[in-house]
């Protein structure tokens, strides 16, 4: 039964960014950590995984191990996968019906000058950019106020956005859950990549 469910995911969603960028959505809508470690596995195991980690830049084991669903994964990792999978995240407010309090701090419209700030900044899968997005937001806040909505040590807030360390997962959706913000993953442009082969490992050329 396993076996099968994991080739009707690889006929999902191998090569496929557009079905990738739907699921990954869906399971990070909710900013769950759980839920979102649970999409990123199951997208990661559909692939082949040698030839997905040569296109992340990471080592076979170390995918497996980020991406396991047991850990929570740095978001350099996970922008290494985006990449690789041919996808990017972006940024939204949250669906306002979830009851969710924004820091008193914030205006009405902070959360779509913060949706586009980060988007732009994750556009290209930029580990960089990104960190100091997420250090400029967050640090526009009454920081004080924000770990009170985040259930994040206000100590914790400025080591982890501060610029200079690889926030994990957990952090940053609690950050968002605070401020009204959730992924959204986004398919990009076809590459001339060659398609990767189907699940296991792939095949050697002739003659070697």
């Amino acid at each position: 039964m396993l076996t099968s469910n994991k080739a009707i995911l690889g006929e999902l969603f191998r090569d496929n960014p557009a079905a990738i960028a739907s699921y990954l959505t869906e399971k990070m809508s909710e900013n769950d950590l759980d839920a979102a470690r649970t999409g990123l596995s199951l997208v990661m195991q559909a692939q082949n995984v040698q030839m997905l980690a040569r296109d992340a830049g990471l080592r076979r084991d170390t995918l497996y191990k980020t991406f396991g669903g047991r850990i929570d994964p740095h978001l350099s990792r996970i922008l290494k996968l985006y990449d690789a999978l041919n996808v990017r995240a972006g940024v939204v407010p949250a669906n306002p019906s979830d009851g969710l309090t924004r820091p008193s701090s914030m205006i009405a419209d902070a959360s779509n000058s913060f949706a586009e700030q980060l988007t732009k900044a994750l556009a290209g899968n930029c580990f960089n950019e990104a960190v100091l997005a997420l250090r400029e937001v967050a640090f526009s806040q009454n920081v004080s106020a924000l770990a009170r909505a985040s259930a994040i040590q206000r100590r914790t807030i400025y080591k982890t956005f501060g610029g200079t360390v690889d926030p994990q997962l957990s952090r940053i959706l609690k950050l968002f859950k605070a401020m009204q913000l959730r992924f959204v993953v986004v398919p990009l442009l076809p590459r001339s990549r060659p398609p990767r082969p189907k699940l296991g490992r792939p095949l050697k050329a002739s003659g070697t």
